[in-house]
């Protein structure tokens, strides 16, 4: 069972997710208020998530209005992450109502040194700007991400997770 939150009134309830294909749209009406929206269900889910790569690390996306956990593996290279929408090119589309993230919000780029991989997230530029640990990026500014950070755009929370900073922390 999955929970969704309606966006109008907030109002949560359950379905069975295991009725839907993945990538399918569905159609939910709130029970409290009657609104009609859609959603459609994410590809990776928790029984997948050993089936991607997640050497060079991934993010998973806490805060969003379907109320959805979502989780994304990281590539070599410029990963670019905005909105989910028809005809925008991402690398990592967040599937989501919050119309104050940016198609293409901001990018985290991922290179190996030795057998590490160090990652930096810098704003796209977008409107609203992104938060690294609650603190605004500036312009063209490049910020240095580790195991745990909290990045925000819009209104939507992501987590960076490094595989190899997960271990040294509890072997130092």
């Amino acid at each position: 069972m999955k929970q969704v939150i309606c966006p109008k009134c907030g109002k949560t309830f359950s379905f069975d997710e295991s009725r839907y294909d993945a990538s399918c749209n569905i159609s939910f009406i709130c029970p409290a208020c009657r609104k009609r929206f859609l959603m459609t269900l994410p590809e990776i889910d928790a029984c997948h998530k050993n089936d991607i790569d997640t050497s060079l690390g991934f993010i998973t996306v806490l805060e969003n209005a379907f109320g959805y956990r979502q989780e994304f593996p990281l590539h070599a290279g410029d990963n670019i992450i905005g909105r989910a929408s028809k005809g925008t090119e991402v690398d990592i589309p967040i599937e989501t109502s919050d119309m104050s993230m940016d198609r293409r919000h901001c990018i985290i780029n991922v290179k190996e040194k030795g057998n590490r991989p160090i990652l930096t997230v810098r704003d796209n530029p977008s409107l609203t700007g992104t938060f690294l640990r609650h603190e605004l990026l500036s312009d063209r500014e490049r910020a240095v991400l580790h195991d745990g950070d909290v990045v925000t755009i819009g209104a939507t929370t992501f987590i960076v997770h490094i595989p190899d900073e997960e271990d040294e922390e509890y072997f130092e």
